[in-house]
């Protein structure tokens, strides 16, 4: 199992999950508070649909600025971010995306299989062994 060099990276991974899946959640409950509003001509619930719009893209500002941070120490993929390379053939997909299973895979079990390179990476720094000198 690869594990990330340096504690930055293993942060970036983290909230780079953390906010991709708070961002899926909060623009799917926003789409269906706003549905809602348009059925009931409610106009609290479409502020409040539109408020949460509104977290979505700072939500999302936050997740791509995060996701340039996230890389595979492998291969040196984004993990978390497009980047228009070609996937290996075996990688797996969660509810069709590639980078949801990802975010899933790191913040429920601490590891993650890279898209770009299929192996298998443990979100914890490598030990340094250092050797004292007299």
């Amino acid at each position: 199992m690869h594990q990330p060099s340096t504690p930055r990276s293993v942060r970036a991974l983290r909230f780079g999950a953390l906010l991709l899946l708070l961002l899926l959640f909060s623009l799917g409950a926003s789409l269906g508070l706003m549905a809602y509003a348009l059925y009931a001509d409610s106009t609290q619930q479409a502020f409040l649909g539109l408020y949460g719009m509104l977290l979505s893209l700072v939500l999302f500002i936050l997740y791509r600025i995060s996701s340039w941070s996230a890389f595979c120490p492998l291969c040196r993929g984004p993990v978390l971010g497009g980047s228009g390379a070609q996937r290996n053939r075996r990688s797996k997909r969660s509810l069709g995306s590639h980078r949801l299973r990802v975010a899933r895979d790191i913040l429920l079990t601490n590891s993650f299989v890279c898209p770009y390179c299929n192996e298998r990476t443990l979100c914890k720094t490598k030990e340094r062994y250092r050797t004292n000198q007299p």
